[in-house]
């Protein structure tokens, strides 16, 4: 596969991914909560999640992470990165520091 179409492909499946995401985030609040409460780890500051379909204009690099410009105001939508298994971009998988147990330990 061609290097442009490797980026066409990254660029529409990010896409739907993010439109599915509003969607979830909107009409699904317990589902998107539900998948919350069973995520672990931590952002490793790859920077893949905000560079999916369009680089985050607010996504900047130092000391070789890539971090947020307004990470204590971010939108819901980046904070919640991933809310699920299902959630997780596809060109990002491996390089996530969240992972998701089986269910909540509460």
């Amino acid at each position: 596969m061609t290097q442009l179409k490797q980026k066409y492909k990254k660029f529409i499946v990010s896409f739907k991914n993010q439109l599915k995401r509003r969607y979830m985030m909107l009409l699904k609040k317990e589902r998107v909560e539900d998948g919350i409460k069973r995520r672990r780890g931590e952002c490793v500051g790859c920077g893949e999640c905000c560079k999916a379909s369009f680089s985050c204009p607010f996504l900047f690099e130092k000391e070789g992470r890539l971090l947020c410009q307004i990470h204590e105001t971010k939108p819901t939508v980046c904070q919640t990165y991933p809310f699920n298994e299902e959630d997780v971009f596809p060109h990002t998988i491996g390089k996530c520091g969240y992972y998701f147990i089986e269910e909540t330990e509460e």
